[in-house]
């Protein structure tokens, strides 16, 4: 009874609650779970769960992906207006952020001055020209000998050197669209340190006559910058930018160097701001720069470089091109190794215009050589003859024959890339292959080699062992450097200090070409002499390839030998 009392009276109290506070003690009775209350909120609010509402996740990261689009253009403004400030009148926009992919190509190309890319006839005649053949390039003429630009250029710097006033090519957009339709790859002629009107408007920046009387001049009249002039870097840089961003896939820089007859200029002219650096390290050091400089620009770059640097160290150290700064430095290294540019005698030729499959080889494999102790080298694409050079006693004509003894010579040492000279821009289909043709020729060429196991200077392995032990056997170090595997790790220096501290010398070696060690293991008959005792034995040698040669990787035993307390016995 007091039970049921008790129960009448709460209920009682609950309905006067509910009469004076509905709202309160529904929401009090009708309270769910913590469960049911996250659902109910989720439902309220789809976006506090996004998993729950694809469409709003897909909405958080579209936003995500804004804000990171503006937080990288706002980077990109302040660094455009950093660079504004930094180089002033040799600022070049950014290149845009996506850029399309660039890869290396094989080329096969002509020169073009402005003039003949601006000639409709001539230039459709040449494109047509390069589709038919084995050609596949165009080097075309941005800033010419006479250094002036031949396109219209927005650069402020030009603007103010008035370089832009001879622009032949009406639309370089254009001529760039067309060849991009023919698929024909374009190269950027950029003329450097040779430029004979910037002198006239900034002689600050040439070279200087040493008795302070104005311009120092050449033979020919012409004024040349000074390549120790930082705003001679930065002018020419800002034209390879701007060449990059029309469209040109490769730079090639033209007159990267002093001016020839050095002797000449030594005594009668003085560089403004030239210090303790030599003219090889001032040359190194501007493609360096350009390097640096163009990395963001997504374009190769080249240097053409005087053929003789690769066969005269006295020539390469009197113009500041020293092959081994350059070619470490670049894409392609590119060699003008025209015959007609080489004297009488050279390379044991009375007149090498009129030999030029033979003038090509010996010119080739001496570049080769050059790029052989280096650890990450250029590509070599040389510069061939494609004119009658009338002025040199003893020329002949060159026509197909000779164009195509040049093209076949380059081929036979592994190099499938050239390019042809002609001032005039007069090329045939003369010497040239069709592509076809070309593509199985290069085949045969390689498979003819690969299978008489040739390497780039077309000799064997053991032609290489030999050379290595004869090497070896006079003490050479700049030999060593061509045909030691790795050589260049140790560096002129770390060679000539190894070669300093044998205490044994090879006295004979007969490389034993009857049997093999194993795949790519030579053996030989080692003699050593030391200290009045004579040591023969029987040594292995792994060949392996550097640079596109066979090199020798000696084994531990044999640096023992010559180096160690004790020869073996």
């Amino acid at each position: 009874m007091r039970k049921r009392q008790k129960t009448v009276l709460a209920c009682a109290f609950l309905s006067l609650l509910l009469l004076l506070f509905p709202g309160c003690m529904q929401e009090t009775l009708s309270r769910p779970d913590d469960l049911n209350d996250r659902q109910q909120e989720q439902q309220a609010d789809p976006e506090a769960d996004p998993e729950a509402d694809p469409e709003a996740e897909q909405r958080r990261r579209e936003e995500e992906e804004r804000l990171a689009r503006e937080r990288e253009l706002e980077a990109r403004r302040q660094r455009e207006a950093a660079l504004k400030e930094e180089l002033g009148p040799f600022f070049v926009s950014l290149p845009p952020p996506d850029q399309a992919e660039n890869p290396r190509v094989k080329a096969k190309a002509i020169y073009l001055t402005g003039y003949t890319a601006a000639n409709t006839k001539r230039f459709t005649e040449l494109l047509e020209l390069v589709e038919q053949t084995e050609l596949n390039a165009m080097v075309i003429d941005v800033k010419n000998d006479s250094g002036m630009l031949t396109y219209h250029s927005d650069l402020e710097i030009v603007q103010e050197v008035n370089s832009g006033k001879k622009a032949v090519i009406a639309d370089l957009d254009a001529v760039l669209d067309e060849m991009k339709k023919r698929d024909i790859y374009p190269i950027a002629r950029i003329v450097v340190f040779r430029d004979p009107h910037l002198p006239e408007v900034r002689p600050e920046w040439a070279i200087q006559k040493r008795n302070g009387s104005g311009l120092w001049r050449d033979y020919g009249g012409f004024a040349w910058v000074n390549p120790y002039e930082k705003n001679v870097w930065d002018y020419n840089i800002a034209i390879a930018k701007e060449a990059a961003l029309k469209g040109f896939r490769e730079i090639q820089f033209d007159y990267v160097r002093f001016p020839e007859n050095a002797k000449r200029v030594d005594r009668e002219a003085v560089l403004p701001g030239s210090d303790d650096r030599t003219k090889a390290e001032v040359i190194a050091q501007f493609l360096a720069y350009a390097r640096e400089q163009l990395a963001e620009y997504n374009v190769h770059l080249a240097a053409d470089v005087f053929g003789v640097i690769a066969t005269s160290d006295t020539d390469a150290a009197s113009i500041g091109q020293q092959w081994e700064k350059i070619s470490p430095l670049v894409d392609y290294i590119c060699p003008m190794i025209y015959p007609s540019h080489y004297g009488p005698g050279y390379f044991g030729f009375p007149v090498p215009d009129a030999n030029p499959g033979g003038t090509v080889n010996r010119a080739l494999r001496d570049a080769i050589k050059r790029n052989a102790p280096l650890a990450e080298p250029a590509i070599i694409r040389p510069w061939l003859q494609g004119f009658t050079a009338t002025w040199v006693k003893g020329h002949i004509g060159y026509g197909p024959a000779e164009i195509r003894a040049q093209i076949d010579k380059a081929l036979a040492l592994g190099i499938d890339e050239f390019m042809l000279w002609n001032a005039a821009n007069r090329y045939t289909a003369g010497g040239l292959l069709t592509p076809g043709e070309a593509a199985a020729h290069e085949a045969a060429q390689a498979a003819a080699r690969g299978e008489k196991g040739l390497d780039n200077l077309n000799r064997t392995q053991t032609e290489a062992l030999r050379d290595y032990l004869q090497a070896i056997k006079k003490q050479s170090w700049q030999e060593l450097a061509l045909w030691q595997a790795g050589a260049w790790e140790q560096g002129e220096s770390g060679l000539a200090g190894w070669v300093g501290s044998w205490t044994s010398s090879l006295s004979d070696f007969r490389v034993d070409e009857s049997t093999t060690a194993g795949e790519n293991i030579l053996a030989a008959e080692i003699t050593l002499q030391r200290e009045g005792e004579t040591i023969s034995y029987r040594e292995n040698f792994s060949v392996v390839t550097e640079n596109g040669l066979w090199k020798i990787k000696p084994a531990a035993t044999f640096l023992t030998a010559l180096t160690g307390p004790a020869a073996r016995e």
